[in-house]
């Protein structure tokens, strides 16, 4: 039996283990944050983000600037309008509300998946995002497989009975 519910902080933490190579190798292993939303959750004007999972590189003292604020900014941008932080500053700036970021480093995936970072040049920001939507998308569709191959599971998180 299997306890998959959908996207989780175990689910989001695996997923950036399976993408921190590929950040950490374009990134020369250089101070950044990235955060990731809960999907499904409808924004309002001053409701907290829906936030999942989020973590960080490198020591906060250490970094340029306030990377775990402006990610969680571009989170904001991308959860209120559905678009990537860089599509509302370059394509739709009209959309842009009184203290959200400038920079854009943000993805968002199908059903509402919102991923954001942080720390690089912001293309760099917006590939990790990515790169970690991507691979929360296959950690849950493998997560989703063995669902599917237990007779047992009728429905998620518990297995045989409806919660």
């Amino acid at each position: 039996m299997t306890n998959f519910s959908g996207l989780t902080e175990d689910v989001a933490r695996e997923a950036v283990e399976l993408a921190r190579p590929s950040i950490e190798n374009l990134s020369h292993g250089s101070p950044g944050h990235l955060v990731v939303l809960r999907p499904g959750v409808a924004p309002t004007a001053d409701a907290e983000l829906p936030v999942v999972f989020r973590c960080s590189w490198g020591e906060k003292k250490d970094w340029a600037g306030p990377y775990d604020v402006i990610a969680e900014s571009k989170a904001r941008i991308s959860w209120t309008t559905g678009l990537p932080s860089h599509a509302v500053q370059q394509l739709h700036p009209y959309l842009y509300q009184h203290g959200w970021t400038k920079w854009g480093g943000s993805a968002v995936g199908e059903g509402g998946l919102v991923v954001a970072y942080s720390g690089d040049k912001w293309f760099h920001d917006q590939f990790y995002s990515e790169l970690v939507v991507a691979a929360i998308k296959v950690v849950c569709l493998r997560e989703m497989d063995a669902v599917m191959r237990d007779p047992s599971a009728l429905f998620l998180g518990n297995g045989s009975e409806n919660p």
